[in-house]
């Protein structure tokens, strides 16, 4: 600042000032121009404001919202935010990796108040809000930005007069806030804190590999180069894959050292060595709910059985593989028969009702070309009655165009009794449009009913991941393998336990599909024309038990 024509520091102006009655200041400011009086109310603004600075984040999240809830790990994550920006201001590099289960208030705390406090404490320090999506980024953005405009004297705060969009804004002292999606180019930008909340979407994008790639090239590629020594990097999420963005900046086989990253995860229910100084068992508290311990080790269980084993290890646990490091837990299948005798009295082997009402599908894998080498075409058929879901046969070879439409008309016009089990019952047959499936159905349209076209949307791993839950909870059936005729269900048994590593997937591929057509609603009808519904179902239903009775069981290939 300049007064009288010399320049005085902010500083020695504010002590100068110390000393004076409230008489002698407004003498002074009199004698002030307007500039330097605009000047030095800043000043003040700012020195009234640093001196209310909140301890942490947290406390500037309750000074917000007088409401907002303190838990024990929103505590823990607020010391150690504020304990790397104390190292960043001493000269330090710093990269935390934060990872806890979804709504559990980690956005709101690092995305929001975070910032904020930030600003407060270095408005000229320039931050970077990143998130899959540029709406969830820019909405953390525009909410900092409006608690400044509401408060801006007493946060001492002041924005840039032209502050810029939504999207990138700055302060009075070239500070700024960028709100970008990991997809938005960040190029000539440069950020001192960077702030990657939630970078992976979803499900399905956290289990496709080139998604996958992606994200770790936009991270070594462009975000890293976007950094201003010394800086500090918060990468926030839950996990959804081990080979996930926070998995791979922690890995030793890919670029970068990750000793420097400080790990935080905070699962639903404390495992040995919890970082919280959890007992093993004890759970997480919600932000968002007044709850006991007891009441939130209800809710975590009711969300366990929910998602299943696979996505509780990851989501909710932060340990984003299954404790037996397959897919398919071989000890959730169960099993049917016909046969009372091999009926367990604990529900692993149950008895299949034919007669008993039931929806009726067919699921298609198909295949480029029939040879030794190539891929397996396969058919399956199901029955789902209530929430149960059964597989009843399969169709597996290596076959040519014309010999899978040979099969696909016997299985579908019921021509082989024992091959096509209660095909008459068949009314949807789904069929993935890959390979030679859009041709089949084109060809056979006119001769089955029924026909539809399936386009896969998410990759193979994710599509299996997405019927665990089910499986899981016991509500899919095979065939039993020691009933005769079921011996190609260990061949299948084999493919579900080692995929994806497997050299083949098309039992799976089928079975995911199958299983997909099941869950939507819907209820296949019969019509005759001249008879009532009840007598055609009562007909079908004596007739499929009596197919039942003269066969030991269904399946073979």
């Amino acid at each position: 600042m300049t007064v009288g024509g010399e320049s005085v520091s902010d500083e020695d102006l504010l002590a100068e000032l110390e000393g004076f009655s409230d008489e002698e200041v407004a003498a002074a400011l009199e004698g002030m121009p307007d500039l330097a009086v605009e000047s030095l109310l800043r000043v003040v603004s700012v020195s009234g404001a640093s001196a209310a600075l909140p301890a942490g984040p947290i406390e500037q999240a309750r000074e917000v919202d007088p409401a907002y809830r303190f838990r024990d790990h929103l505590v823990y994550l607020s010391d150690r935010l504020r304990q790397a920006v104390e190292d960043v201001e001493a000269g330090q590099n710093r990269y935390l990796l934060i990872s806890m289960p979804p709504r559990s208030g980690k956005s709101q705390l690092t995305s929001t108040y975070f910032p904020l406090w930030l600003l407060r404490r270095h408005t000229d320090w320039k931050v970077g809000l990143i998130s899959h999506s540029d709406s969830l980024s820019i909405g953390w953005g525009r909410e900092v930005r409006r608690l400044i405009e509401e408060n801006s004297a007493a946060y001492g705060i002041r924005l840039a007069r032209d502050a810029g969009a939504a999207s990138h804004w700055q302060t009075e002292d070239k500070g700024s806030v960028t709100s970008r999606s990991v997809g938005q180019s960040i190029t000539g930008l440069g950020f001192k804190v960077m702030l990657i909340d939630d970078a992976v979407k979803d499900f399905a994008a956290a289990h496709s590999a080139k998604q996958r790639e992606n994200l770790w090239n936009w991270w070594t590629v462009n975000a890293i180069t976007r950094l201003e020594p010394p800086n500090l990097v918060v990468m926030i999420g839950t996990r959804w894959h081990e080979d996930d963005l926070l998995g791979r900046v922690r890995s030793p086989e890919h670029p970068g050292d990750p000793s420097e990253w400080e790990v935080i995860s905070f699962p639903a229910i404390a495992e040995k060595d919890d970082v919280l100084g959890r007992e093993p068992g004890e759970p997480l508290i919600s932000p968002l709910l007044d709850e006991t311990p007891e009441e939130a080790l209800v809710r975590w269980d009711d969300q366990k059985k929910t998602v299943g084993s696979y996505a509780w290890a990851a989501l909710y646990q932060q340990r984003p593989s299954p404790a037996k490091g397959a897919i398919f837990d071989v000890g959730w299948w169960r099993y049917w028969t016909t046969d009372p005798a091999r009926v367990t009295d604990d529900g692993k082997v149950v008895l299949f009702d034919p007669s008993r009402p039931g929806r009726w599908i067919d699921s298609w894998d198909t295949a480029f070309k029939g040879s030794e080498e190539g891929d397996f075409v396969v058919g399956q058929r199901w029955c789902r009655q209530g929430g149960n879901r059964f597989l009843i046969a399969q169709h597996r070879g290596r076959w040519s165009f014309t010999q899978t439409l040979d099969k696909m008309r016997a299985w579908g016009l019921g021509d082989e009794p024992y091959l096509s089990p209660y095909g008459h019952l068949v009314h949807e047959r789904f069929i993935e449009e890959a390979a030679n499936g859009a041709a089949i159905i084109d060809t056979l349209r006119e001769e089955i009913s029924g026909l539809k076209p399936v386009k896969a949307v998410v990759g193979k791993e994710a599509r299996a991941r997405a019927v665990t839950p089910e499986i899981e909870s016991g509500n899919v059936f095979l065939p039993l393998p020691a009933d005769p005729g079921n011996e190609w269900v260990s061949d299948l048994l084999s493919e579900l336990r080692n995929f994806p590593h497997d050299a083949h997937d098309d039992q799976v591929d089928a079975l995911t599909q199958g299983l997909s057509a099941l869950r939507e609603t819907g209820r296949a009808a019969i019509t005759v024309p001249g008879r009532s519904g009840a007598a055609v179902q009562r007909n079908v239903g004596r007739t499929a038990l009596a197919q039942v009775r003269r066969r030991p069981g269904p399946g073979g290939r």
